[in-house]
């Protein structure tokens, strides 16, 4: 807490309290939980302020919860990756197990993800499989055929593995013809395929 810009010996010399003709501040650190600092939360005032323990402990529990916050939002980016786990398993291959639920939103997570890998010019072939799928929405279905035509624009050949009846009606829904899609009944003989390509 500087209550006086112009009197403290950590801000009289600086161009900030100069161009601003001095003033006040307060500021707290924001900390992830892990003690990483993210950055400071600031009040100023273009006059002298006088400073209470109020005032002090506000700004604490503004940028502990905003620490909070930010620490959610960083684990829940590190969820998203989770669910989309691109493996490599040769140089120039890398699968995609799908398990669980699959919904839009994970479809769009799965597209950014994978495209931004295929964009990289490392990989020939990424393997989607589907074996430890449970649950699929429509749409996502439909999301799925169409990275397919998007991993060849950049280069990569795609190849679905473990198509359960049920998946497989719901593709015919959205698409007649597989000819361009490569499909392989299980993860080991999309492998072999690869190997003798």
């Amino acid at each position: 807490m500087i209550e006086n810009l112009n009197s403290s010996d950590l801000t009289k010399d600086m161009e900030v309290t100069r161009s601003l003709g001095g003033g006040s501040l307060i500021g707290v650190p924001i900390n992830y939980k892990n003690g990483e600092n993210y950055g400071t939360l600031c009040g100023m005032d273009l006059r002298p302020y006088h400073f209470t323990q109020k005032h002090k402990d506000l700004f604490i529990t503004m940028a502990s919860l905003l620490g909070n916050v930010l620490d959610l939002e960083k684990k829940s980016l590190q969820v998203q990756m989770l669910s989309v786990p691109l493996v490599p398993i040769y140089d120039d291959t890398a699968i995609l197990p799908l398990i669980g639920e699959v919904d839009s939103e994970r479809t769009s997570r799965i597209i950014e993800h994978t495209l931004s890998e295929a964009a990289k010019g490392e990989l020939d072939y990424i393997i989607f499989d589907l074996s430890g799928l449970a649950l699929i929405d429509s749409q996502s279905v439909e999301n799925l055929m169409k990275i397919a035509d998007s991993l060849k624009l950049v280069g990569v050949s795609m190849i679905f593995t473990g198509i359960r009846p049920d998946l497989a009606k719901k593709a015919i829904q959205y698409r007649s013809d597989f000819s361009d899609i490569k499909v392989e009944s299980t993860l080991k003989q999309a492998i072999k395929s690869i190997k003798f390509n």
